[in-house]
């Protein structure tokens, strides 16, 4: 009798509860965009956001649940509908979002203007102006990385940083603050995050089911 109900809990459990890593948040991203590549599209750009070790889980539409094997890895990727617009699309370790449409138009020419400026430019690792065994002090230090891949005219611009080298908050002052966050890279990831985060503030993502 006991085994015959583990083995029911088992199938529950199984039927209700998945994980997935990053190779399957891969998986997504890279289907998303070979279509839009076999789509001609001149501009299309996605960016993949993680901190080392956080783990999340979420409610499915269907009510199961899903969670990260060990890293949570959310990627939007963006690209080009008109003139004026831009859709985008939401995927992490539990599947894809449903597309959005947004304005994009200026951010975006603004760093095409500077495309040279964002080939040649990379945020350089946090350096405190003082050697010291305790320059981080008690702080945690979270492990939190940003990578954007871009197509833009069928040129391939790769870019990856850590959070971390933007800010300023160890015991001495970091050498290359002013340098990396006067990145064109940087203040386009700005505005990213700040559209973003109303996104998420406001409950604009829906799961596709």
């Amino acid at each position: 009798m006991k085994n015959i109900l583990f083995l029911f809990v088992l199938i529950f459990a199984t039927c209700s509860y998945s994980q997935n890593d990053e190779a399957y948040v891969n998986a997504l991203v890279s289907q998303k965009m070979a279509e839009l590549e076999m789509q001609a599209n001149s501009e299309y750009f996605f960016r993949k956001d993680y901190c080392e070790g956080n783990i999340q889980m979420f409610t499915m539409p269907d009510g199961k649940l899903c969670t990260s094997t060990s890293t949570y890895y959310a990627v939007y990727v963006f690209w080009k509908k008109d003139q004026h617009a831009f859709n985008f699309q939401k995927f992490d370790n539990c599947g894809s979002f449903m597309p959005i449409t947004i304005s994009l138009k200026k951010p975006l020419e603004k760093l095409l203007k500077n495309k040279e400026s964002l080939i040649k430019e990379n945020v350089k690792p946090y350096e405190g102006e003082k050697v010291d065994a305790a320059a981080y002090g008690n702080m945690s230090v979270s492990n939190c990385v940003k990578e954007y891949k871009f197509v833009l005219d069928g040129a391939t611009i790769e870019k990856k940083f850590k959070e971390f080298d933007l800010t300023n908050d160890s015991k001495y002052k970091n050498i290359h603050f002013e340098h990396n966050n006067s990145l064109a890279l940087i203040e386009f990831d700005k505005q990213i995050s700040e559209m973003l985060q109303f996104m998420e503030k406001n409950g604009k993502f829906f799961r596709e089911k």
